[in-house]
């Protein structure tokens, strides 16, 4: 029974993350509408989604914060526990090469997926570009590249795999539960699948680790690559490039994203047999 409730207390992250956000909306949403009218409220709303996005982030941070702080960082400091885990500053570059590499994997398998499915990719495209997320501004910026990567680092990789890790002792279930869990809070299946991929790593090198500071880490690359990235070489190459210019595109992900995944890995173990 005990187990069935640890299970249980590893929704209520994600719970509280839905309630939040739901919450922050309906306030907002609110003010808009009492302070211009239905139709300007709904205007101000689409204009300013963004804005909302980095509100919800924010208030989000702030309380499952508090509640990371409360539950894990203050049993650790007794227990004499380093909150770095065995993460260090030498451990970042694993890290860089994994996010970089899985960067590069997902942006093939988006690319398949237009292939297979070009309407649901065309509907996630305008869903981003509605949000205002695809755009280069200082609050999609604090929202994707320094909110994110924090706020939803301690909600699944913090708080869910500590209840899952009271729940079961595997690895593998802990860690593609809180993944599932990451993808589903993305609420769309084009985001929501490969946001599970990034959840994999993220959750992967915080329990090999031992540190919040390993998946904060690579995710911060992996969305901060996503942010600039793309702008430069849509720059650099246009954003209909030549079917030979594709061709080329497609190899160089898949040989040079896989390169990097593995060689992140290989770095990672290397550095995790020098600290036992």
């Amino acid at each position: 029974m005990k187990k069935i409730g640890w299970y249980l207390m590893s929704v209520v992250p994600l719970l509280v993350m839905f309630v939040v956000q739901v919450s922050v909306a309906t306030v907002m949403m609110l003010g808009w509408m009492l302070s211009f009218g239905y139709e300007g409220g709904m205007q101000a709303y689409e204009d300013n989604y963004i804005v909302l996005v980095l509100w919800m982030h924010l208030i989000t941070l702030l309380i499952t914060g508090l509640w990371y702080y409360l539950y894990v960082v203050r049993r650790q400091k007794r227990a004499g526990i380093p909150l770095a885990g065995i993460f260090t500053g030498k451990s970042f570059g694993s890290t860089v090469m994994l996010a970089f590499g899985a960067q590069l994997l997902v942006g093939l398998l988006l690319t398949v997926w237009q292939l297979a499915f070009p309407e649901m990719i065309a509907e996630y495209n305008q869903l981003m570009e509605e949000s205002g997320i695809a755009e280069l501004s200082f609050a999609s910026v604090a929202a994707t590249v320094i909110l994110a990567p924090i706020g939803e680092e301690i909600i699944f990789r913090g708080l869910t795999i500590e209840y899952l890790k009271r729940a079961t002792g595997r690895f593998w279930v802990i860690n593609i539960v809180q993944a599932l869990f990451f993808g589903i809070a993305h609420m769309n299946l084009v985001q929501g699948t490969y946001a599970f991929l990034l959840g994999l790593t993220c959750g992967y090198v915080v329990l090999k680790y031992r540190s919040l500071l390993a998946g904060i880490a690579v995710h911060f690359v992996f969305n901060a690559y996503g942010t600039f990235a793309t702008p430069v070489l849509n720059l650099i190459f246009g954003t209909e490039p030549s079917a030979a210019v594709e061709i080329v595109s497609y190899v160089v992900s898949l040989v040079l994203g896989a390169a990097l995944f593995a060689g992140g890995l290989r770095l990672m173990k290397k550095d995790l047999r020098a600290k036992e």
